[in-house]
């Protein structure tokens, strides 16, 4: 592991953050003008691709509101996915088959929320000396991840308009783009969390944290 990093996880904290965090987002879920807050995400999109880091910044330290900008980009990067998997397997298997394959498109709509759980939780476990909430956290790896609904996005429309050789050329040229502004964001999104002003430090912890986080992916997505 980097540096013999230690990772040792006082259960009572996890549990007792967890819970609060649990409670945040329903008190928020709650209180989320659907009409209203859908604007002003938008506008925190434009703002976060003019300013990335900025944006991670404000993510990072609890700024007011953020929470419900977030949850309204986790639902959209659900609904994307859903409506990815759904096509997928009219494609392949039938638009009567929908049904018996309810179970796969609902597990694998899951996966962006899945994602920010695994990342906040093992950045909190490893975020021994510039302790965050793990609100903050999650927050913090949405919009980070902002780019990834883009790709996702540019994913589906790929799936819907298969065989358009000019709608595929152009779509991959974007899709590589936002996945490396994905990178970048991540990248300076868990600097930030972790409060490390040195680079190759940050690199190392930030390639662990992805490393653990994929191979837990692969593990619950490939059961």
């Amino acid at each position: 592991m980097a540096e013999n990093e230690k990772i040792s996880v006082d259960t009572e904290d996890l549990k007792n953050e967890t819970k609060d965090t649990v409670n945040q987002v329903k008190e928020t879920i709650k209180n989320v003008d659907f009409k209203k807050d859908a604007e002003a995400t938008k506008g925190f999109v434009k703002e976060m691709f003019s300013n990335p880091i900025e944006a991670v910044k404000r993510a990072s330290s609890g700024e007011e509101g953020i929470l419900k900008k977030v949850i309204i980009i986790v639902l959209l990067h659900i609904v994307v996915m859903c409506a990815y998997k759904i096509i997928e397997v009219i494609r392949d298997y039938g638009i009567t088959q929908i049904l018996f394959h309810l179970d796969k498109i609902i597990w694998y709509s899951t996966k962006p929320l899945v994602s920010i759980i695994l990342f906040s939780l093992i950045i909190y476990i490893m975020n021994k000396n510039n302790k965050k909430t793990l609100t903050a956290i999650a927050s913090t790896m949405v919009v980070a991840t902002i780019p990834l609904v883009m790709f996702d996005l540019l994913e589906l429309i790929r799936m819907v308009t298969h065989g358009v050789s000019a709608v595929a050329i152009f779509t991959n040229s974007l899709s590589t783009m936002f996945f490396g502004i994905y990178i970048i964001i991540a990248y300076f999104g868990m600097k930030e969390i972790f409060g490390i002003t040195e680079e190759n430090k940050a690199i190392k912890k930030f390639s662990l944290v992805q490393l653990i986080v994929a191979a837990l992916l692969f593990v619950l997505y490939s059961l």
